[in-house]
């Protein structure tokens, strides 16, 4: 595998700058190359790359009972060592609230738990396209507040929850920015013994409403910038809501242009309540304090029990409308375990680490990895994605970054964030002049090579490395990516050039969080790596896609996962709940369908290769994975978005493409003005990565469509994980999709 930027060099580029870059990196590789070798003996001393290759090629899960084809797989794992540095394994911690305690217990109250920034001050200000981007002066450090604070603040909420009319047993809808409040507010809801009902806050409304009604929720918490959207689903959805508990705005200061468009953002609608947050816990605080002076006031708080369905969790609606997974306290608790198996390199000195936020916390895999690095004694600081970086939009000129200040040692990410770090590492580069471009694709390949043979590259690291690394902190150990595929290119792009350990996980809403994780040794891309601690991971064959559990060298077929918790079902979808859930009676375990296909290498590690509802048979009788399609176009840096659609009537694939307005831009700069002209040079880019990256001919569109529509969750084109949503973009664009298959084929990009 190579990794280089997406390059036109029929647009833009002479020739004669093209042939003197590669006599220039023809130039550079003798010089390396003759580097590399004189002092390749001290690098084997000094390195010692065969334990490395050891360490990499170790099995890392092996089947319950080998001779049998339906025996599930399990990862090894050294248990001992995972949950000895931590609380969570104690059998009197068994509900969120038990965890609350037990840290509280545990750890010393005085160290730093959570972290976040003040804003100074918010203006509005015009981007290059025209549209108002908010900008944020920000302080330049991070405010902690230490677990006994935190532990009296929960307190107070929860109290000030049930003194607000809250009963015991009711849900709380939670449609909330990424926050420090957010797990504040997760915390009191398990203290108080309410339901916590996560809902993305990138859901459209009838997403919204949907959650609301299902749950028959009375009561919601947001944040300020989300209260226009809650306005609206309220009034247009016609939902009844008692109360609405919000944080109130961040910024210390606003301009008076901000300040005439929120006027109205905390007016009441109709006989609705508007509570702020504060005022909840201000309400709490003065109830406990009459408490312990002596007054007789019941103490209001009670958690619910282990076994009560605590925490109902909504889908990103990919397969149509959002499903709410029913999850029990105890089913929380024993994830963390799980999770911190994920990350046994980093637990025996958690103390020392710090979790950047800033994905959704309304995510699974997010929240279970909060509570992780909770449980091994690190810290949070949350950070917003719009003043995530340098160069970040929502960043005034004279804010630091989050992460420069924060220098988090773990991130989670999304691929499509690691995708626009690509993007923004090449545009600097570009900046400059294909030759910077050239060269930096020659050292990092140069890394990746090396690295694939047991060896680091200190002075490489040291040079070009380590300014990258900066915009991160400096200090990341370990990235882990989900939420959805990681494509093997990007991976190792993003792994090289950050000069991290950025590993794959895999999990779903309904495994109540990360089930699959490489660890810090594997030096493979695009896998999702073993099954991690008490998980139990099998195959079922799918025969009408050609996969077998008998496939040889690799078993392949959908993935089941499995525990020995109970799987509780969708709310309300008593089918879809029996449709998707196996259980083994004879070993006592509770499998999920997850839908995706996967093989398991030689050393038990899983890779997904497919999924189930993406697959379209062809006129000619061959299957194709739209997913897999998808995942691996985008790797083209001029496409941010693809749609591809096949049906049986025809022998090729189609595309609807949202392009990168910047790529796009730089074409029209170039003198590239016609859409005719800009479909064949994007087509053509789009199938030269197909096949760089291993798709076959037949697997990449030969017609495609640049939409210039921005495709988001508002707008019901993106799922609220910002996955596609296939059937409205289907329905939307159904005239163009019908027009495109009935064209001729060889008419598109010069096919």
């Amino acid at each position: 595998m190579t990794i280089d930027s997406d390059r036109n060099n029929g647009d833009g580029i002479s020739k004669n700058k093209i042939s003197a870059t590669n006599i220039l990196i023809i130039v550079i590789d003798i010089i390396v190359t003759l580097y590399t070798y004189l002092t390749l003996p001290i690098y084997v001393w000094w390195q010692n790359p065969k334990q490395t290759l050891h360490k990499s090629e170790r099995i890392r899960s092996k089947k319950i009972d080998a001779n049998d084809i339906d025996s599930p797989w399990v990862g090894i794992h050294d248990e001992d060592s995972i949950l000895n540095c931590t609380f969570i394994n104690d059998s009197d911690c068994q509900t969120l609230n038990d965890f609350i305690e037990k840290h509280y217990q545990y750890f010393p109250n005085e160290n730093p738990v959570i972290g976040y920034r003040h804003v100074y001050y918010e203006y509005l200000e015009d981007d290059k396209d025209g549209r108002k981007i908010k900008k944020r002066k920000l302080s330049d450090h991070y405010q902690w507040i230490n677990f006994r604070q935190i532990y009296d603040r929960i307190t107070n909420i929860a109290h000030g929850l049930r003194l607000s009319g809250i009963e015991r047993n009711e849900p709380v809808v939670i449609l909330c920015e990424t926050c420090a409040e957010f797990l504040l507010m997760q915390f009191a809801i398990a203290r108080a013994g309410l339901v916590q009902v996560n809902v993305y806050a990138t859901l459209g409304e009838s997403g919204i409403a949907h959650a609301i009604r299902e749950t028959k929720a009375r009561y919601m918490f947001t944040s300020w910038d989300l209260l226009p959207k809650v306005r609206a689903t309220i009034a247009n959805q016609k939902i009844n809501i008692d109360k609405i508990i919000y944080l109130r705005r961040r910024a210390l200061k606003v301009s008076s242009e901000i300040l005439e468009n929120e006027k109205d953002y905390t007016k009441p609608i109709g006989q609705m309540d508007m509570i702020p947050f504060d005022r909840i816990e201000l309400m709490g605080q003065c109830h406990l304090d009459r408490i312990k002076s002596g007054d007789d006031e019941e103490q209001l708080c009670k958690p619910l029990d282990k076994d009560d369905i605590s925490l109902i969790v909504f889908t990103s609606g990919s397969t149509g409308i959002p499903k709410g997974v029913q999850l029990t306290s105890a089913q929380v608790i024993k994830s963390i375990p799980t999770a911190l198996s994920a990350v046994p390199e980093l637990v025996v000195d958690g103390s020392n680490h710090i979790l950047a936020s800033f994905l959704p916390q309304a995510h699974i895999f997010e929240a279970i990895v909060e509570l992780t690095l909770l449980a091994f004694g690190g810290r949070i600081g949350f950070a917003n994605p719009l003043t995530l970086v340098d160069g970040a939009p929502g960043l005034s000129p004279d804010s630091r970054s989050d992460l420069s200040i924060l220098r988090p040692t773990i991130m989670m990410v999304a691929p499509l964030v690691l995708k626009r770090v690509q993007a923004q590492i090449y545009k600097k580069l570009e900046a400059r002049s294909s030759i910077h471009v050239a060269l930096f694709d020659y050292l990092i390949n140069y890394k990746l090579r090396w690295t694939h043979k047991g060896y680091t590259t200190p002075l490489l690291n040291g040079l070009i490395c380590c300014k990258i690394r900066e915009l991160f902190g400096g200090n990341l150990a370990k990235v882990i990516a989900g939420g959805a595929p990681l494509s093997p290119r990007l991976q190792a792009f993003c792994r090289m050039a950050m000069d991290t350990n950025l590993v794959q996980g895999y999990g779903m809403t309904e495994t109540c969080g990360p089930v699959l994780c490489m660890d810090q040794y594997d030096l493979s891309y695009g896998r999702s790596g073993p099954p991690l601690l008490n998980i139990y991971a099998k195959l079922d064959d799918w025969t009408e896609g050609g996969y077998r559990r008998t496939d040889f060298p690799c078993p392949r077929g959908e993935l089941l996962i499995g525990s020995k918790t109970h799987w509780n079902g969708y709310l309300n979808l008593a089918e879809a709940s029996q449709d998707g859930y196996v259980k083994d009676d004879k070993n006592g375990i509770h499998y999920v369908r997850t839908g995706d296909i996967v093989q398991v290498h030689s050393d038990g590690t899983f890779e997904i290769i497919d999924r189930k509802k993406d697959l379209v048979k062809l006129a000619n009788g061959e299957y194709v994975s739209l997913g897999k399609i998808e995942s691996t176009l985008k790797n083209c840096n001029y496409i941010d978005h693809i749609c591809v659609f096949g049906n049986g009537f025809a022998n090729h694939l189609v595309g609807l493409i949202v392009p990168n307005k910047e790529k796009l831009n730089s074409l029209a700069l170039n003198g590239t003005r016609s859409m005719k002209r800009l479909k064949e040079i994007i087509g053509k880019l789009m199938q030269e990565t197909g096949l760089k990256c291993g798709l076959k001919s037949v697997e990449i569109p030969v017609q495609i469509e640049i939409v210039m529509d921005e495709w988001t969750p508002d707008n019901e084109m993106l799922t609220a994980a910002m996955k596609l949503k296939r059937n409205a973009i289907k329905k939307r664009y159904q005239n163009v999709i019908t027009d495109m298959f009935s064209s001729n084929a060889n008419d598109s990009h010069g096919r």
